[in-house]
Parts: C-alpha cells; sequence; structure tokens
C-alpha cells in the first residue's frame, strides 16, 4: 500500500447493509471453507448454520460466559521501552482504545470462537488533529470469504463468487483454533451436533408428555349399541380431556388406562447429557453435573483452573491479533519512525485475597517471628514513604519504638507524655523478660510456625495452636512469668514506700 494513503485512512463504512448477501440467495467461496459440518449440513446457510447453535439457552450461556471473561478483562498499554517517547506513544493509544467502544468489539471478536472466525471493521475518524478509531463494528463472518492468497474479501449482492477485495488497515479478523485455515476452526463444529439431539430430543419430549403425561380415556358399551350411542360416548369421552364432568347412561362404562413404562432413561436425561457436553466443548469442564458427593471441593478447583487456562488462551491470542493490527495502526497514523511499538496487555489473573496472608502474618508477628520490613512492602504492593514524606499512623506496632523520656521538670508540661524513671525501670524488666522469653520459646518456634503455616484462616490457626500447646515445655516460661511478677510487685511497693517518705 503506498505511504500516502496509510497517512490518509479511509473514514465511509464498506461493508454497509445495502451490501448485505443475505438480500439475495447464492452464497460461494473462492477458498471453500473446510468445515464438515457446514458442508454436509448448511444446505446454503454458510456460517448463519451455527446462529442456531447460539439461540440453543444453554449455549448460549456458556458462550456467553467465554466471551465476557475477555470482556471483563482489565487492559492497558505497555511502553515499549522505558524511554519518554515509548511512554508517550503507549499512553496516546491506550487513550485513543478508550475513546472507542473498545470493550465491546473484544466481546464481538470472542464470537470466533463460535464461528471460526470474526470480522470487526473500523471506523476512523480524527481527533484533535490525529486519527484514531471512532467506533469499532462487528460484522458477522458470514458475509466475507478469503481468496487463496488467505486475504480478506467482502461478499456483496455484485460479487457472491468472488467477492470484493477490502482497503488495507480498515478490518481485524481473528480466526480461532487454526493457523493454516483463514476460516478457523470454530467450536460450532463440535457443538451443532449436540445441539441438535437436543432440539430434537425435545419434539420427542413434547409427544411423549402429550401421549403418557395425560391418561388415556376408554369407553366400554352393551353389545347391540347403536351408532348414536357409540358417538354419544366417544363425546363424553373428549369431554373428559376438558369438563369437569359428564353424563353417560348407566349401561356405558369409562375408565383411564395409564401407560405403564418402567427404567430412569428419559428424554430429560437426554437433554441434560448433551448440555453437559456443550459445557465441556467450551468451558473444557462441566463441574455440577458430573462431580457429586465427596471430592467436589477438589474437582472444583480443578474446574476453576481449568476455566482460568481457557481465559489466559483467549486474552493472549486476542491481544496478538489486536497488537499486531490495531495497535500497530494508530501508531502508524500519529507517529513517524516508530520501530517498535507498545502492547495490549489484557490481566487474567484475579486480585489475590490477602485477608488469610495478613492474618497469618499477624499471627507470626505476635509470637515474636522477626519479619523484615520491606516483606510487608513487597507482599502486599505498598510503596515505601519516603524520610520525609507524611504516613498514615497504624492503631498498633508489633516492634513498637521508645518513645523518648519526657523532661520531668516542675511546672513543665510535654505535648508527648513518655515514662517516669520508676515506670522505666518496670517496663526494663519487661523487656529483659521478653527477650528471656524468647530464648525459652526458641526450641517451640518450629511447630508453633508450622501449625500457624498449615492453617487455612485465622480461627483454623486457633486451633491447631491449641493442638500443639500439650506437646510444649512450658515450665521455664511459667517460672520466669513467676518471677517477673514477683519482681515487678516488689518494685512496686518499694517506689510507693518512697514516695510516703
Amino acid at each position: 500500500m503506498a505511504e500516502a494513503n496509510i497517512k490518509k485512512p479511509l473514514t465511509p463504512e464498506i461493508a454497509i447493509a445495502e451490501k448485505d448477501i443475505d438480500i439475495f440467495s447464492g452464497w460461494l467461496n473462492r477458498m471453500e471453507n473446510p468445515d464438515p459440518v457446514l458442508r454436509s449440513e448448511a444446505t446454503g446457510k454458510g456460517l448463519k448454520l451455527y446462529d442456531e447453535v447460539a439461540r440453543d439457552p444453554h449455549a448460549a450461556a456458556v458462550l456467553q460466559s467465554r466471551y465476557l471473561a475477555i470482556a471483563g478483562c482489565e487492559w492497558e498499554v505497555q511502553p515499549a521501552d522505558e524511554s519518554a517517547k515509548a511512554k508517550e506513544v503507549a499512553e496516546f493509544v491506550e487513550s485513543a482504545l478508550r475513546y472507542a467502544n473498545f470493550t465491546q468489539a473484544l466481546q464481538e471478536l470472542m464470537q470466533a470462537t463460535l464461528y471460526g472466525f470474526f470480522v470487526a471493521e473500523i471506523l476512523w475518524g480524527q481527533k484533535d488533529g490525529a486519527w484514531v478509531p471512532e467506533k469499532i463494528i462487528g460484522k458477522h463472518p458470514r458475509r466475507f470469504s478469503f481468496d487463496m492468497n488467505r486475504e480478506l474479501r467482502l461478499l456483496t449482492p455484485a460479487n457472491t463468487i468472488d467477492g470484493e477485495s477490502v482497503p488495507d488497515r480498515k478490518f481485524i479478523v481473528f480466526s480461532y483454533g487454526s493457523s493454516d485455515n483463514p476460516y478457523g476452526c470454530g467450536l460450532g463444529q463440535k457443538l451443532w451436533w449436540p445441539v441438535w439431539f437436543k432440539k430434537n430430543g425435545i419434539k420427542f419430549w413434547l409427544v411423549f408428555l402429550e401421549k403418557f403425561g395425560m391418561p388415556t380415556g376408554h369407553g366400554k358399551y352393551p353389545p347391540g349399541t347403536d351408532a348414536a350411542g357409540i358417538a354419544k360416548l366417544v363425546e363424553a369421552l373428549d369431554a373428559i380431556q376438558s369438563e369437569t364432568g359428564i353424563a353417560t347412561p348407566d349401561t356405558m362404562e369409562i375408565e383411564l388406562l395409564e401407560a405403564a413404562r418402567s427404567g430412569n432413561v428419559t428424554y430429560e436425561s437426554l437433554c441434560d447429557y448433551m448440555d453437559r457436553q456443550v459445557s465441556k466443548a467450551v468451558l473444557g469442564q462441566t463441574l455440577t453435573t458430573e462431580v457429586k458427593g465427596e471430592g467436589s471441593l477438589a474437582a472444583g478447583k480443578v474446574h476453576n483452573d481449568v476455566r482460568q487456562d481457557l481465559k489466559k488462551a483467549d486474552a493472549d491470542l486476542l491481544s496478538e491479533v489486536v497488537n499486531d493490527t490495531l495497535v500497530h495502526w494508530i501508531v502508524d497514523y500519529n507517529f513517524a519512525g516508530v520501530e517498535k511499538y507498545p502492547t495490549l496487555w489484557l490481566r487474567t489473573e484475579e486480585e489475590e485475597d490477602l485477608k488469610p496472608l495478613a492474618e497469618r502474618d499477624e499471627i507470626l508477628s505476635r509470637i515474636g517471628l522477626k519479619i523484615p520490613t520491606r516483606y510487608f512492602y513487597d507482599t502486599y504492593g505498598i510503596p515505601e514513604p519516603d524520610a520525609k514524606e507524611d504516613v498514615v499512623a497504624g492503631s498498633g506496632s508489633a516492634h513498637p519504638e521508645k518513645e523518648p523520656p519526657v523532661n520531668t521538670k516542675p511546672g513543665e508540661f510535654a505535648e508527648k507524655p513518655g515514662f517516669t524513671p520508676e515506670q522505666q525501670a518496670i517496663e526494663g524488666l519487661a523487656d529483659q523478660g521478653v527477650e528471656k522469653a524468647g530464648a525459652l520459646f526458641a526450641d517451640h518456634e518450629k511447630k508453633i510456625l508450622e501449625a500457624v503455616l498449615a492453617a487455612s484462616s485465622y480461627e483454623d490457626a486457633q486451633i491447631r495452636l491449641l493442638s500443639v500447646y500439650p506437646d510444649l515445655d512450658t515450665q521455664g516460661l511459667s517460672d520466669l512469668l513467676e518471677r517477673s511478677l514477683v519482681t515487678a510487685d516488689l518494685f512496686g511497693r518499694y517506689t510507693v514506700g518512697e514516695e510516703i517518705k
């Protein structure tokens, strides 16, 4: 494509409704779609066949779950390097994408998982002198084909066989499941038959309900009854279906026949089975319909891991397509000489629940485990404050710093009261006791630490510590505590006696 054309994109919409080939009959591809289901079942419908799959309630639900998992991801555009220019380019691209309906475009492009490929048209416009995508419109893939060079072509009423070539930097094509086949390998190939069997199974299910859900009336008439009498009996049998009461001669008898059947295999079981196959094909697992009783928690974790793997794979594939197309085009239209392009990044990892970790760290801090300050900043993602930076004061500290002694001259008041000499002496005794207690607990630290680390919650940690307690030798700590209390009591009595003097 000429350089001049790159600098001035086409602004009008190309695949407009007037060129929709659905208005006319006939549909062929220059490069035929090798999808075996379409070849045997489409009968001229082409990819519209898979619209029927999307109309099935269960298939629609699981497909929507797959689409929205990507549309709901937080995203950002990361610079190519740490230079100021690279950051400027990345910020511009991110701003341009947020200006357009980019989240909706992600959801629509994800429909490639069903059809095999999906197309989105970019409507370019100028904003503050820059070329940006004003809107990204999803187009049904039935309206497109590919030539032998795998180039996209638009099928129009004027050219339903070969289609028309499309301008460069105008359409995004997301092909799913195959790098060799531009039509991709969508899940529609796998979903069509389960949905078809379910749909037809429901038809027979309705017939079954009509036949066996309501008993059949059986009328008996005596020998020699004329045709008029038999007709009245039949009318009475018909009335049973809708009337609350009927009248018949006492010479005639009416009874209800119920169909006898045995076994647990029903049409409902067939439909449930087909729904499970759809769930497996789209989500990789089906937990609720196949896991019962024990082991469901572990199976649920595996189920979530599988879905997370699919989510990450979808995000990586779609990001790669957007980076190779839309991101490059935005940069080329607005920046000259850029060799390294920014990249779109979709965040698929869920936010880590830090509450259990915080509870564990609190327990470890309380038992005196030495934890470096850097660990807390790194673990909880909190920036370390500068020396002169204002900080939010906490309600307490595991290792509070001792406040400087207050000026105790008569008549002077300090804004931050400290300890008197007597109080400071008691604090000194307490510090010595804590230090000696730490030495006594050194032998038990491993057992306590193992119990805390194995806990799944704060309450679980308490239970585990109580179970460990009988195995701990607390006699040394008991003696230390007794001596400390006696010393504090004697010192208190001494200071009171000195004050009385």
